[in-house]
């Protein structure tokens, strides 16, 4: 049986790439990218290029968090938010800050500038599925929205 969305499900993929493989490989995750989605067959998430919608065909083998209790309130603030992040750019501050804690160089990533760099600038994409979220008032991770990447995402959806 194949699951479809509902407005407000995030989803989280494997795609190809080099840099997908770095973000799997850096996260010890089989996940890299998250999105999510907004009804007829788009997404909103957010790439290098920044956050932008695309068609839902763009992707095959999607991770939906489909068993996510959200209300019919939630999944409008969800829609509203991710729609208000459009635009924005891609956060690289962010894969530098997360990069840093990776390689175990907490001490430069801990810094008040860091910190700045990596919660002003844009996003990344599951810095914005987490924080939209969060504003609906459903926190998936417990943690600050830019430390939240792909794999935090998907190991939610094994709990749900």
């Amino acid at each position: 049986m194949i699951y479809e969305p509902r407005i407000g499900d995030y989803g989280c993929v494997k795609t190809n790439g080099f840099f997908g493989w770095l973000i799997r490989l850096g996260t010890f995750s089989r996940w890299n990218h998250c999105f999510i989605y907004v009804g007829d067959g788009e997404i909103i998430g957010a790439d290098p290029q920044g956050v932008k919608k695309s068609p839902l065909s763009n992707y095959t083998n999607v991770a939906w968090n489909q068993h996510e209790e959200l209300t019919d309130k939630q999944r409008d603030a969800i829609f509203f938010y991710t729609h208000q992040a459009l635009g924005k750019p891609y956060n690289f501050f962010t894969i530098a800050d997360l990069a840093l804690r990776i390689l175990g160089l907490k001490i430069l990533a801990n810094t008040w500038l860091a910190k700045k760099l990596a919660t002003t600038q844009g996003y990344i994409c599951s810095e914005l599925v987490s924080e939209v979220y969060k504003k609906a008032g459903v926190d998936l991770c417990h943690k600050e929205d830019y430390l939240v990447v792909p794999g935090d995402l998907a190991e939610r959806l094994i709990w749900q």
